[in-house]
């Protein structure tokens, strides 16, 4: 069985001048910055000539930054979570196997989490198996390990306002998103986004006006139309930013 023993990983907050504390570590949680007595420790254990079964990593596939730091739950699935088999010791990294720049683990448990931070790589990546085995005393088993994408991006938000005067509709909008190396919200300015309308009652939308925000994450929009419609403003993803959809404004 192996032997565990009380580690301390603290996080390079300070170096990267983000203004977070630095999370505590647990057993079965994640570690930001893996140190190699993390790893040392579930390398230990002597692998055995083949896998026992599939242990399985369930990670969001798309997640959001919108704050410092949010904690993603995570679980283990296959052979490795059964109520039978309950000493899942597993790890999958993302980055290069001798400097990982995220590790989540699991000790002893069938769930734990995974902290994404402000500095966390953005993009789509793979997690990378580590070790996966049952560590029961009588009968440790390895499992084959799954290797999930998750892409990580900014957040962002859209709103719409609108007005009417006779049959003259006037449609404002604004779209902020987050920005990790302030790590509040800012203005999402030159983003390129198009003005919709559908019918009251309908379901369909159409598209009525393409739009580009300006330095200040505005736009806006003015026309002719006598009937009654619903409006919105959808602004579309790039690279490092999920896109946004504005609540529905009638007019």
């Amino acid at each position: 069985m192996i032997r565990r023993s009380a580690i301390t990983v603290v996080p390079v907050v300070a170096a990267l001048g983000v203004a977070l504390a630095a999370p505590a570590v647990a057993a079965g949680g994640h570690h930001p910055v893996p140190g190699a007595a993390v790893r040392a420790m579930v390398r230990t254990h002597a692998k055995s000539a083949g896998p026992y079964g599939s242990c399985s990593l369930v990670v969001p596939a798309a997640v959001r930054v919108v704050r410092p730091g949010t904690a993603v739950p995570v679980r283990v699935t296959g052979g490795c979570a059964v109520s039978a088999h309950p000493s899942t010791i597993a790890g999958w990294y993302i980055g290069p196997e001798r400097a990982p720049v995220d590790y989540i683990s699991f000790d002893f448990s069938n769930r734990s989490s995974w902290e994404v931070f402000s500095f966390t790589p953005l993009g789509t990546r793979t997690w990378l198996g580590d070790v996966a085995f049952d560590a029961d005393s009588e009968n440790e088993r390895d499992y084959a390990q799954n290797a999930p994408r998750t892409t990580v991006k900014v957040g962002s938000w859209a709103g719409l306002s609108s007005s009417r005067k006779g049959n003259t509709v006037t449609l404002s909008t604004r779209v902020v998103r987050y920005s990790t190396s302030r790590d509040e919200n800012i203005v999402w300015a030159g983003e390129n986004g198009v003005i919709q309308y559908r019918a009251v009652g309908g379901t369909a939308w159409t598209a009525l006006k393409n739009i580009t925000s300006s330095a200040k994450g505005t736009a806006s929009y003015t026309y002719t139309s006598s009937a009654a419609r619903d409006y919105r403003v959808v602004y579309g993803e790039t690279t490092y930013v999920w896109g946004a959809t504005s609540p529905t404004s009638r007019r």
